[in-house]
């Protein structure tokens, strides 16, 4: 897992990091004053996803595991949702970058949280 580091109190940013295999990842997020929510679009080679409302989730790409190498992980240290224009900047949200075999391990985490209940 990395974490992103450099992020601002500013309505829109835009990070370029790379993936465990070395493919570019862009990421633009951007602060929707009128509905006090962050936003992201994010690309990497031919996937371009648009619009993606950052949330508190283990991996905000889940349902595109078979298509990138990647995955986000949205981590919130007091268990709510981004909601300020400061979240960033004061590291209460922080944004991870996921490898293949984090992905994995979310995605046997949800299979068994599944056949348990």
């Amino acid at each position: 897992m990395k974490i992103l580091t450099g992020l601002r109190a500013t309505g829109q940013q835009i990070l370029t990091t790379t993936a465990d295999n070395g493919d570019t990842i862009n990421i633009v997020l951007y602060f929707q004053t009128r509905s006090a929510t962050w936003k992201m679009d994010v690309s990497c080679n031919d996937f371009a996803l648009k619009g993606v409302r950052v949330s508190h989730v283990l991996n905000l790409l889940d349902q595109y595991r078979n298509i990138i190498p990647f995955g986000i992980s949205v981590l919130i240290s007091d268990g709510g949702e981004p909601f300020l224009i400061t979240d960033f900047s004061t590291k209460r949200v922080q944004i991870a970058i996921l490898t293949p075999d984090e992905v994995q391990a979310i995605d046997s985490f949800y299979v068994a949280v599944k056949d348990a209940g």
